[in-house]
This record gives C-alpha cells, structure tokens and sequence, in this order.
C-alpha cells in the first residue's frame, strides 16, 4: 500500500479516536439509597457518567431537577424534592438514571408520619392555623347533621364538634357529615385544629374538622336479641311474641353493663335492668353526649342532639332509665345518653323525687353491707295520649308512670327486695319513705312485668312477698 495512505489512514483513525468517547462508557453512583422524613423537603444524589443522561421516578410525590443533563468528567447532580407523606404508613419510589445503554436504580424511602395520639393532642395549645392529622375509633355520635361526636384511642378520648367532607371555612359547617357514613366502630383519620369550648379540649369548633380516610368496623359493646334466657339476676322475663327486642350494652371488658327492652312503637324502653355496686359506678364525670344507640337504625329510635320538642302535652326532659351517675367510667357513661335509655320526664318530677330515689339507690348499693342491687327501672305508657317531639319530630310517647324494682344481695348472701312507683308528674318529696314502697309481688301486679325471674322459685316467692316497710335494712342505711 502506498505510504501517503497508510500516513492518512492513521490520522483519520487518530482524529476519530480524539474526537469521540475517550475509552467505554461509565455510570458511577455514590449511594443507591435515599431517605426522606415525612415532612417532605429535599435530597440531592450524585453520579459521573461519560455519556449523555436522563432521569426519572415511579412516583409522582417525588419530583427530579434537573431531568437530563450531559457527559462530564466532573460529579453531577439531581434534586429530589418530595411532598409531605400525611400517612402513617412508609412510602418508596424507584429513581432510574440512564446514560447511553447504561443505567443504576435509586431507591427513595420516606417515613409515614407519625400517629397523633389523642391524649397528645390534647396537649397542645388551643390555636386556629396549625392542623393535626388525628386517627381514632369512633365511639359515639351526638349529631349526624354537623358531625359532633366522641374518638377515643388507646389514651383517650376527645369531642369532635363538626367533621365535614371536605375543609370549609370557619363557621361554615356544609352539614355534609352523613354523606360520610360513619358510624361507632369506624376508625376515622381526619385534619383538625386544636380547639376549645368552656375550658375543655375539643377537635374541629368553629373552623370544622376535614375528613381524610375511614375504615369500617362494629360497635364493640352491645349486642341484641328478641328476648334472652340469660341468668343475669336482674332481668325480669321476657316474651318472644310482644315485639319488644331486648339491646344489651356492656363495658369494654366484656362484662354486662345494662340491658334495655325496647318498644319501638312508642320509642322508649319498657325496662332497663342492671347490677349495681361500688366498682361498677366507677369515678368519672357526665358526658352529657345525647347520642344515637349503635345497635338500631336512627328511624327506631328517639334523635335527641337537643331537648324534646313540645309535642301535645307540654314540655318534659330527657330522663334516663339507668342513670348516668350509674355509670361514671367514661366508656360506659356515654352508652347511658343512648336514645333507647331516655324517656319524657316531668321537670318537676325528674328534678325533684326521681332525682332522690336514684341517689338513695345507689347509696343502698355502695353500702359495706350490700354485695350487689339487682336493679329494674321501668315506665308505663298503658293509656298514654300524651306525646313529645324528637328532634327527627318523630312522636315519643311520654310514659304515665316510672317505677324500680330491686333486689338486694347482701355480703352474707341474703336476699331482700324492695319495688317502688310514682306517677310522672310534679313530687317534690326530699326523701324516700316507707309509705312509698311496695312488695315486689304487688308491683308485678301494677305493672304486668314478671321480676326476678332468676331467682331459686323458693327464694323468689318469699322475697317478692316481702314488705319492704318491715325491713329495718333499708330504713337504717
């Protein structure tokens, strides 16, 4: 070959060589891992490549800047800049770099946030621009239209007072919690400001909570049936053919707290028995949650956010069966405002002798001397015309009379029993007197319900004979 070509040749193949990629290709990472608090912000990675190069992420929470760039002998950059993860749960994305037909994988984590507890909210200063991101189980609900109702975790509970869809401006709640479909038992996370009413520590207020997510669960603490043959002491019988369903409610360890029979015909419970002592009062406050009872739908029972409305007869108060000073523990004081425990209580009457007699009863029942009160605390609407209104303005009958039957165990196991009935009407009597008793035998008959049904036959004829007046137990504690 001619040597002016070999000479020409060479240059060429010089010329190509300098002019084009100097050996082969490279990608070279400093790390293939990134973590990012759930805050959001920024992180930076970097690389040296001697090829073109491009960028991109599996997840659009994750964005990159820049998004390709060119060879270089020197360290590169990209930013990855993430939003705030307002789950609890860790989320991750995949970062791919490609440089010609090389490319490396980043793996990006960032934290979930971290769960807000109740009582740790509550620890917070009441203000109106700082929102927390607050999860809890649902354990009662005062008012379906504005979203007023209890959330409790494993260290406590809070009020909610309004939870709308979506967030709204303060004082502008659109009422729009029904569509949500919660109900007790749902877990529901929602944002909420830390807010205040009368001293005491509340979620939403005047600017409503905002819903985020829910997850469907089942009120915990109840249970119902057509009639039980349970052989709890204080249940009187029951029929499977009056229509009267029997709801039974317990504490959240599973022991009994109180059961009602029902009569959704006139919206009230026909009795409400329960057993009484000193470690099943428990300590607390009143909750004052008027609430909807978890075990029937809203049609069937009374709706009572507010006072009655005055139907045909008046107006009355929302007495309870079971009192609330019954059930002091904050779980099971708040099932007492259930609409299947109240009925319409003369004011003069609720107030006044009703309001003594449970005192009296559960002084009896606190006695050094007393094991358990086996308590029955019912009311007539045989011949009631009279009726209020709930705030659904469905007609809840308000009953003639109310009545208590109760069976007394004492510490050496010995029975005695005492029944005892007023009309529901003005009694301003300040204390309970022999002359206001009656046999349990007696009270049967004034009332049609079979008491004490549980007891040994032998025990129950001799004890619902008994005068109350002529045993000095009673009139001495």
């Amino acid at each position: 070959m001619n040597k002016k070509i070999l000479l020409l040749s060479g240059a060429l193949a010089l010329l190509l060589v300098s002019c084009g990629k100097t050996g082969p290709a490279t990608l070279n990472m400093l790390s293939s891992t990134v973590n990012i608090g759930y805050a959001g912000g920024e992180q930076q990675i970097s690389f040296q490549t001697n090829q073109s190069w491009s960028v991109s992420s599996d997840q659009t929470w994750l964005t990159l800047t820049p998004a390709s760039g060119g060879a270089s002998d020197q360290s590169q950059f990209v930013t990855l800049r993430a939003e705030e993860n307002a789950a609890e749960e860790e989320r991750t994305a995949t970062v791919t770099i490609r440089a010609g037909e090389l490319s490396k994988l980043v793996s990006v984590a960032q934290a979930g946030t971290p769960r807000l507890t109740i009582s740790t909210f509550l620890s917070k200063k009441p203000d109106e621009t700082t929102w927390y991101r607050l999860t809890g189980e649902i354990a009662s609900i005062a008012n379906e239209s504005y979203g007023n109702f209890y959330l409790k975790d494993e260290t406590g509970y809070v009020y909610v007072y309004g939870l709308c869809e979506k967030q709204v401006a303060k004082g502008k709640n659109d009422q729009s919690f029904s569509k949500l479909e919660l109900k007790a038992g749902d877990t529901v996370t929602m944002m909420t400001l830390r807010s205040e009413h009368n001293g005491t520590a509340e979620a939403g207020g005047q600017t409503p909570a905002y819903f985020v997510s829910k997850t469907e669960g089942g009120y915990k603490l109840g249970s119902k049936a057509n009639s039980t043959k349970a052989g709890w002491m204080e249940l009187p019988a029951t029929s499977d053919s009056d229509g009267q369903i029997l709801l039974m409610h317990r504490f959240p360890s599973g022991k009994r707290s109180y059961s009602a029979y029902y009569d959704d015909k006139n919206l009230v419970s026909s009795w409400v028995a329960y057993p009484l002592c000193a470690g099943n009062i428990g300590s607390g406050v009143r909750t004052d949650s008027f609430a909807l009872d978890p075990l029937l739908p809203r049609e069937k029972q009374q709706y009572n956010p507010y006072v009655y409305k005055a139907g045909n007869g008046g107006n009355y108060e929302r007495g309870h069966q079971i009192p609330s000073a019954d059930r002091l523990d904050f779980a099971v004081n708040l099932e007492t405002f259930y609409g299947t425990n109240l009925t319409p209580q003369d004011p003069g009457f609720n107030s006044a002798v009703w309001a003594v007699l449970e005192g009296k009863v559960r002084s009896w029942a606190k006695n050094s001397d007393t094991d358990t009160l086996y308590v029955v605390t019912g009311c007539s609407v045989e011949g009631s015309t009279t009726y209020v209104l709930d705030s659904d303005s469905k007609h809840v009958t308000v009953p003639t009379a109310y009545y208590k039957a109760l069976l007394r165990l004492s510490k050496d196991k010995a029975y005695s029993a005492l029944g005892i009935w007023f009309e529901n009407k003005p009694n301003a009597a300040e204390s309970i007197g022999k002359e206001m008793t009656l046999s349990i035998d007696e009270l049967e008959q004034k009332v049609g319900v079979d008491f004490f049904v549980n007891l040994p036959d032998d025990v129950e004829k001799s004890v619902e004979a008994q005068k109350p007046a002529d045993v000095a137990w009673w009139w001495n504690n």
